[in-house]
């Protein structure tokens, strides 16, 4: 059995959601990746989740579930403690396949209330899987201290900015408020003043860039600087 193949199974019993490399990649970044990370269905408890990766570990002999150690090292464990894993760890890794793969019971910075909202803004791609949202992408990676993850955040972030850029122009502000809502940066803001043909909306961006300031953003304070020497 393959990798795609094992993550083909699990999201032929779960909604599978893909993380991780391979969803920075397929977001468009250049860049290698080693494994796979999923998030697999958390919903309505850990051992509906933990079930098809026990049937998917019963079923292949050549495959292993491990979990993370306090130092780093991935340690086996028995299938009957994938559930109790899962709920102490968040995730467990499947080995013994070309590629490991990462299957997460709730990601960094998310919950199991969120996988609704994620499986949604989600794209479908192939084997039923859905690719994540670059901006609950973005959450995932976050607090990591990593310097990939520093990269593909800003990576992800000028993505999200370009494609804000392009709405902020005409939206509503019933939109925008939803949009800024959930992403905001000093970039965003500036890009809902100088770009929007709603007064309300451009409002609403430079109301956000004086928060920004207020609580020490550097750029949000050069942005209104530059504006107010714009006249704005």
């Amino acid at each position: 059995m393959t990798s795609q193949e094992a993550v083909a199974f699990l999201a032929s019993k779960r909604r599978t959601v893909l993380l991780g490399g391979l969803a920075v990649i397929l977001h468009g970044l250049s860049r290698n990746t080693k494994d796979y990370d999923i998030w697999l269905d958390p919903l309505p408890d850990v051992q509906s989740w933990a079930a098809p990766i026990q049937q998917l570990l019963t079923q292949e002999p050549s495959l292993q579930a491990r979990r993370i150690s306090p130092f780093g090292r991935w340690k086996p464990i028995i299938v009957g403690d994938v559930t109790v894993v899962g709920t102490e760890d968040r995730l467990i890794r499947i080995v013994g396949i070309e590629r490991p793969i990462d299957v997460f019971y709730v990601p960094n910075e998310l919950e199991a209330v969120d996988f609704e909202g994620v499986w949604e803004r989600g794209v479908p791609i192939e084997h039923g899987l859905r690719l994540i949202e670059a901006i609950d992408l973005i959450v995932t990676k976050q607090l990591t201290d990593r310097p990939q993850d520093e990269t593909d955040i800003r990576f992800l972030t000028s993505k999200v900015e370009a494609h804000y850029r392009e709405r902020l122009k005409t939206c509503s502000e019933a939109e925008a408020v939803s949009m800024l809502g959930r992403f905001a940066t000093p970039e965003i803001a500036a890009i809902a003043v100088r770009e929007s043909k709603e007064d309300s909306v451009r409002a609403l961006g430079w109301r956000i860039l004086y928060e920004m300031r207020e609580n020490g953003d550097p750029f949000a304070a050069e942005f209104i600087r530059e504006m107010e020497r714009e006249g704005r």
